[in-house]
């Protein structure tokens, strides 16, 4: 039996790594080359475009110009960006308040446990308060065997 690609559910605090140098970046830009390159299929929720456009948009060595091609860049990666339904937005809210985080980081992991898969981050908060649940790796945790 053939299996397909990994699915790997990532936020922007990887995706952000993919623009702006920052400790780990060649981690991120190897799941990334993995999904490009089809041994990983990256999700996340539509909100990592917001979420990484807010980031670049912080960034003061960055021209508005650059921020659309960074951004033109992430769409063109071809994601697999989740929208809400009710049912997931319920299960964002219910794990947002089990493991007392933000909506906005319970999206990632209401999405992954959604789909089985591993929630791959840098934000240090979100993995140490949802580790518990066992699908949270920290980028540098994550083997990419």
């Amino acid at each position: 039996m053939e299996r397909g690609p990994r699915t790997i559910v990532v936020d922007a605090s990887v995706a952000v790594k993919w623009f702006l140098p920052e400790a780990d970046s060649p981690r991120a830009v190897r799941l990334r080359d993995g999904h490009i390159g089809g041994s990983l299929t990256l999700m996340a929720p539509d909100l990592l475009v917001y979420e990484v456009a807010n980031a670049l948009t912080s960034h003061p060595g960055l021209t508005v110009d650059e921020i659309k091609e960074d951004i033109d860049a992430l769409l063109m990666l071809d994601i697999d960006l989740i929208q809400p339904t009710g049912e997931y937005v319920s299960s964002i809210a219910k794990d947002a308040r089990r493991h007392q985080v933000s909506a906005y980081d319970s999206s990632y992991l209401a999405l992954a446990e959604a789909t089985s898969s591993t929630l791959v981050t840098a934000d240090k908060k979100l993995h140490d308060k949802a580790r518990r649940n066992g699908i949270v790796l920290m980028l540098d945790e994550y083997d990419d065997h």
